[in-house]
């Protein structure tokens, strides 16, 4: 319980100190941004001393030194990456895994940045297309107005301009929106392809403009160079509300399209430590219930009950059934007091049915018993006993699902873990309790048949051993 209510979900503050070497681009971006990783990283300061940083490092003074490249650039146009190298102390392998995790958190949020930079650099060209656009497109239409009233020289001069203009924003548009393409080929982008579609357009509006022959004035009729004048029109109007669409978009939307939320399917949020409540409940309840047994029948023997047991008219069997009994309605009072513990003090959802819960602490009840009445059949001093019971628990703390899961051993060792009612127990509470799932038929047979087997195997052990234990008693005397 003490465990429980110490256990902290809090994720570790790392104190961090930054060495930049001098004149860096860098050093600004870490002042700007570094209060976004606040919870994770505590920023200490920034140095230019690589040794200063290492000797507060040793000394415990930071737990983190990260290191950044003097010119990022400079690796990036040789085909290299610029390495950001996160130095620290420590020993933990947990703690080893959080650091390797946070870098690559921190070198993710500074690659969106860049990207978010040069996408903000693109809208800003892409303005200036835009512009471009609506020159082309007031072109377009006073060339066909000129020809609409037969003014050749008018339509021939908004000619040229036009083919200008388009000539122009075929080659900007190619340099510009290159960025925002290869965005929406590699992470399927909200624009859905825009930049594409921009391109498009404008490779049609060089065809349609080529396809414009030579104005002649003494032509009378130009009704297929106004429509066509026309249709191109409608390209540069397409072309310009993409254009838009794309500076609509929010930068951090085209580096980042995506985000992910997880959901858990159960009616309650569950806290970390309430997945080992289940384990912890098994361990507990299994250690007990073995080692009461276990020191029960030593303790008789050695102070002589074991005669008046002789003595009277009840076989093995019925000696070990009143025992079974007594220490089971015994185990249940604490396991009754354990529950109550968990669930209105640490505050454990119960989400499954009661009578199940009740009926898998029965079965690991019983089962633990046996291990323990069968430990006593060996063990001749308490002593015995006691470290009979501790082996089983440490096997129970690393081989039945507490601290790893059961799949992550070899399959050889799962015969280990099964041969141990915890195993069992911890597997049926964690879904009655957690999952609020229906118990498992096939895992409470199999617990509740351990448990039989060895009260037949304590039963007829206890019945052979009866007239030698009587033999050895009059010896003594």
């Amino acid at each position: 319980m003490l465990f429980g209510i110490g256990y902290q979900d809090e994720s570790r503050t790392l104190r961090t100190l930054f060495v930049v070497p001098e004149n860096s681009p860098m050093e600004e971006w870490i002042e700007t941004y570094s209060e976004q990783f606040e919870g994770q990283l505590e920023f200490v300061g920034i140095t230019h001393d690589a040794d200063e940083a290492d000797s507060r490092l040793r000394n415990q003074d930071v737990d983190l030194v990260i290191v950044v490249p003097k010119d990022p650039s400079e690796g990036i146009n040789n085909n290299e990456q610029a390495v950001i190298t996160l130095y620290h102390y420590e020993i933990d392998p947990y703690e080893q895994a959080y650091v390797r995790i946070l870098g690559r958190i921190y070198t993710d949020k500074i690659n969106e940045q860049v990207l978010m930079f040069v996408a903000e650099q693109g809208k800003v060209e892409a303005e200036s297309l835009q512009e471009q656009t609506e020159v082309a497109l007031s072109s377009v239409t006073m060339m066909r107005e000129a020809l609409e009233e037969g003014d050749t020289a008018a339509a021939e001069s908004s000619q040229q301009e036009l083919h200008n203009s388009v000539a122009f924003l075929r080659l900007a548009t190619a340099s510009s929106l290159a960025f925002l393409g290869a965005i929406e080929q590699t992470s399927e982008s909200p624009l859905d392809g825009e930049s594409q579609l921009v391109l498009t357009h404008l490779n049609r509006l060089q065809e349609k403009i080529d396809a414009l022959r030579e104005l002649d004035a003494d032509t009378a009729d130009f009704s297929a160079e106004i429509a066509l004048t026309q249709e191109i029109e409608i390209e540069l109007d397409e072309a310009a509300t993409l254009l838009t669409d794309f500076q609509r978009v929010d930068s951090h939307i085209l580096v980042s399209p995506f985000r992910s939320e997880v959901v858990s399917i159960t009616n309650v949020t569950l806290q970390p430590i309430h997945f080992f409540v289940p384990a912890v409940i098994s361990l507990l309840l299994q250690h007990m219930a073995v080692t009461i047994a276990a020191l029960s029948l030593v303790r008789e023997r050695r102070s002589g009950a074991m005669e008046l047991f002789r003595a009277s008219p009840v076989s093995a069997f019925e000696t070990l059934t009143g025992k079974y009994i007594s220490h089971f309605f015994l185990a249940g009072l604490l396991a009754t007091v354990l529950t109550l513990l968990i669930i209105y003090v640490l505050k454990v959802p119960m989400l499954g049915d009661w009578g199940e819960y009740i009926l898998i602490l029965a079965a690991l009840l019983f089962t633990s018993l046996g291990i323990g009445f069968n430990f006593s059949l060996s063990a001749r001093t308490d002593s015995q006993a006691v470290q009979s019971s501790m082996v089983l628990l440490l096997a129970s703390i690393f081989f039945a699902g507490f601290f790893l899961a059961l799949h992550r051993f070899w399959w050889p060792v799962h015969i280990v873990s099964w041969s141990l009612p915890a195993t069992y127990s911890t597997s049926l509470l964690q879904n009655a309790m957690l999952r609020g799932q229906g118990v498992s038929l096939i895992l409470l047979l199999a617990l509740t048949g351990i448990g039989i087997l060895l009260f037949l195997w304590h039963g007829f052990g206890l019945n052979a051993r009866w007239p030698q234990d009587k033999q050895g008693r009059m010896l003594r005397l």
